[in-house]
């Protein structure tokens, strides 16, 4: 993400973090040890059996720009990167980022960490992985939503009101064969 804001200090543009998102892989148990004992043999899952990709569609043309093939940028779906997070325990794959679990306390900690060190004001909250049920999905999200979100809420409270980068409602409804039929109003 620094590469990005310094791209976009160059261009003159302000510095809102909400001109920034990320997606996080979040597990949210009562306690650190419930997470792992939750959650754990999903994350597994997932980063095993869910993220075989082809290098051909991990790195699509046009993906990336000269500048940063040049930079040695890598892709994050690279072979590498997959192959190497499938070899990881619980906690390394907490530790480096993967993912983020743990009570809600140790992941409101976190996520402001990642919120504040990453300058964004936009997360994707990713909460299902793998074959994880959706009860354990729904506990998770619920979790977070009551004892994690509202102390995130606020952490660019300098930025209220910018709404500039939230979806807005067409002005007018779009129907099917929009681009050959004339619009009405």
């Amino acid at each position: 993400m620094a590469n990005y804001w310094h791209r976009v200090a160059e261009k003159g543009a302000d510095d809102s973090p909400y001109r920034a998102t990320f997606a996080q892989c979040i597990c949210v148990a009562e306690t650190d040890a419930e997470a792992e004992r939750l959650y754990g043999p999903h994350v597994s899952y997932f980063f095993n059996r869910c993220l075989h990709v082809y290098p051909g569609f991990a790195d699509a043309p046009g993906y990336r720009t000269i500048k940063t093939i040049q930079a040695g940028f890598l892709n994050q779906l690279s072979r590498a990167n997959l192959g190497h997070a499938a070899t990881l325990s619980w906690q390394e794959l907490i530790e480096l980022g993967y993912i983020v679990a743990g009570s809600p306390e140790t992941v409101r900690q976190r996520m402001e960490e990642l919120i504040k060190g990453l300058r964004v004001g936009n997360i994707i909250c990713l909460f299902q992985m793998g074959d994880m049920p959706t009860e354990k999905t729904c506990h998770s999200s619920e979790l977070f939503a009551r004892k994690v979100m509202p102390h995130l809420k606020r952490i660019w409270k300098d930025y209220d009101g910018d709404e500039r980068f939230w979806i807005q409602p067409l002005p007018q409804r779009v129907v099917p064969g929009w681009a050959t039929a004339e619009i009405r109003p």
